[in-house]
């Protein structure tokens, strides 16, 4: 009787097998782009483009404020600043 059971159990995982492999590819989509002058962007890259951007901004500002001590230590303040427009950018005109 045991064994009926387990037989049972993995003919019906035979069955399911494929079908849960087929469910499993459902999530792929293609890849966020954004169609610029007839070329395909990635989202990203123009996040990036974005935070860049707007340290360059940043910087020329608080180079005209004298404030740039608020920017110290640069090295590490610069990219963070720069990913954090980024990041803020992706939130704000790409909605997901």
């Amino acid at each position: 009787m045991h064994t009926s059971k387990v037989s049972k159990r993995l003919a019906s995982g035979k069955r399911l097998g494929p079908l849960a492999a087929l469910l499993s590819l459902t999530g792929c989509a293609p890849a966020p782009s954004i169609v610029l002058f007839g070329a395909a962007f990635p989202d990203w890259l123009l996040c990036t483009g974005a935070g860049v951007a707007g340290m360059i901004l940043l910087h020329v500002v608080s180079v005209r404020r004298k404030k740039t001590q608020w920017l110290q230590p640069a090295a590490v303040v610069y990219p963070c600043v720069t990913a954090l427009i980024a990041m803020l950018t992706w939130l704000l005109v790409f909605p997901h």
